[in-house]
């Protein structure tokens, strides 16, 4: 009985952090570009002005939803427009794949 629950109970702790390593997934044809924020609903990507669709996302390198003040000017993107060319999602990219960015160095 006491075996039963233990590996119950192991087998639920593997499960949860198998689901907390959920993956991003970017449409491959996103354009890439570098994202600079101006007046809402107001960005710009490479130095082409665009607005941000009606319920528009931005996710940061850790899949979070940001808001457009938090994004550094010239921050590398990819993104997705909608039907009337306004941006409808945002990934944040880092310059290379894989590598978290580190802090501040002291």
């Amino acid at each position: 009985m006491f075996a039963r629950l233990l590996t119950l109970l192991v087998a639920l702790l593997v499960a949860g952090g198998v689901a907390a390593q959920a993956v991003r997934k970017i449409p491959a044809d996103a354009p890439k570009g570098r994202l600079t924020a101006l007046q809402l609903p107001l960005v710009t990507i490479d130095g082409k002005e665009f607005r941000l669709a009606p319920g528009a996302r931005i996710f940061n390198a850790n899949n979070l939803s940001v808001t457009p003040n938090l994004v550094p000017a010239g921050t590398p993107v990819r993104y997705e427009l909608d039907a009337q060319g306004m941006i409808r999602t945002v990934w944040i990219v880092d310059a290379v794949p894989g590598v978290e960015r580190s802090g501040p160095q002291r």
